[in-house]
């Protein structure tokens, strides 16, 4: 399980552009990282079956309102905002392949949607594969 917690972190580090530690500690309420934090809360009270007053042995600082109001927020979010939507999905496909697997199932998710997301994902790496190719060799 620690595993699987650490490469979350990683995970909506590098989606959010922030630091690990910053989305476990309850010191700055930048957005990048307060969505992070939101992310990583819902992963492990959903995902990882961590109870509201064991948040706080994750999150440094947390209180268990603060998981509450979090989880709380976060399924309202993934319910209303179809980009949320994606990124949850696109985090769970990189973090917990699993979980994303059972997403299939869930009608919430349709089939499509997650479809049009791995493919928006191969596009892009392979344009910056082809990125890479032209570049190769020129200077600067």
């Amino acid at each position: 399980m620690k595993v699987k917690i650490e490469i979350a972190r990683f995970v909506l580090a590098k989606m959010y552009d922030c630091e690990e530690h910053e989305i476990v500690l309850m010191e700055t309420r930048k957005r990048n990282v307060m969505i992070a934090r939101r992310f990583f809360i819902y992963y492990l009270w959903k995902h990882c079956n961590i109870k509201h007053l064991k948040m706080k042995e994750y999150i440094v600082g947390a209180h268990h309102a603060t998981s509450i109001h979090h989880c709380r927020k976060f399924e309202f979010e993934v319910e209303q905002y179809k980009e949320i939507r994606k990124e949850w999905i696109s985090f769970l496909y990189y973090a917990d392949h699993k979980e994303w697997q059972k997403l299939k199932i869930d009608m919430r998710f349709p089939i499509d949607e997650l479809d049009d997301i791995i493919r928006t994902k191969k596009l892009r790496d392979n344009l910056n594969k082809l990125n890479k190719y032209e570049n190769y060799g020129k200077i600067s």
